[in-house]
């Protein structure tokens, strides 16, 4: 820098230069100042946060059945405008809860309306002395209709025309 009554012959550039490294060296010598004036707390955890970073951190490494990206277009298309992977991650392991409580229910209405089925009609052949594990079911509107019913969803078959 020049002292004074010495003139600078400095050109438009040079002098935005030195101008940004003066403010530069300002800044960072408030910057200075600052960090070592600030004193952070450290607060302890309570069991409530810590069991959930831990579920976080357990949901990084999980993958569910309902992929994050169906999850994200469903909420986007719902209004919800949410850009982070957690919140999204936790939608989708609810939603797989959700359709495998459904999907229990109705094998579980299934295993009910068939053994009923079998017992009042007295006759069984070898077919139905199959061993229940060996069984196979298959979901049927029937069975799927109350299991909806329970979860609050009503759902009716479509008119059939002729």
């Amino acid at each position: 820098m020049a002292s004074e009554g010495e003139e600078m012959d400095m050109t438009p550039v040079e002098s935005e230069v030195s101008a940004t490294e003066t403010d530069t060296e300002a800044e960072d010598c408030s910057v200075e100042s600052d960090a070592e004036s600030i004193e952070v707390e450290t607060v302890p955890i309570s069991t409530e946060e810590a069991e959930m970073e831990e579920l976080l951190g357990q949901l990084e490494d999980y993958t569910p059945t309902v992929p994050d990206a169906l999850t994200m277009r469903i909420l986007h298309s719902s209004g919800f405008a949410s850009v982070d992977p957690r919140i999204v991650r936790i939608i989708s392991v609810s939603a797989q809860k959700f359709i495998s409580d459904i999907a229990n229910d109705a094998l579980q209405h299934c295993k009910t309306r068939t053994t009923n089925i079998q017992h009042s009609s007295g006759h069984s052949s070898n077919k139905d002395k199959k061993n229940p594990k060996d069984r196979k079911y298959t979901l049927a509107m029937e069975d799927l209709v109350p299991a909806l019913a329970d979860h609050g969803i009503t759902m009716r078959k479509p008119q059939y025309f002729v």
